[in-house]
């Protein structure tokens, strides 16, 4: 699930060993969520959860994806900030990216 209005994580520094880490999940603000998955598929209340996974996501302030060159470093490009849309938009970010490398950026 998603928030539409998520709390910050660890916003000053990710720690340095935090690779695939876990949160301690917050079920007060994720119960309604839970709650609506629920409604529309009844049979998950049956099957029960042994996982409940609470992970950071790179979502940008504005959620828009980070895509291009790198003011501050030459000849060096970002494609960032998707988080779990990555691998549905990977093929379009790629070729955009791939064109911006070969032709140049666009304003």
């Amino acid at each position: 699930l998603f928030e539409t209005d998520a709390a910050a994580w660890s916003a000053a520094r990710v720690p340095d060993d935090f690779s695939f880490g876990e949160i301690e999940p917050d079920l007060d603000r994720i119960a309604p969520f839970l709650e609506r998955a629920m409604g529309r598929v009844p049979r998950a209340l049956e099957a029960g959860a042994k996982k409940l996974f609470c992970g950071p996501e790179s979502f940008t302030p504005d959620l828009a994806p980070i895509v291009g060159p790198v003011p501050e470093l030459a000849n060096y490009y970002v494609a960032a900030g998707m988080n779990s849309i990555g691998i549905l938009t990977g093929g379009g970010i790629g070729r955009v990216l791939a064109h911006q490398i070969v032709h140049g950026a666009v304003d």
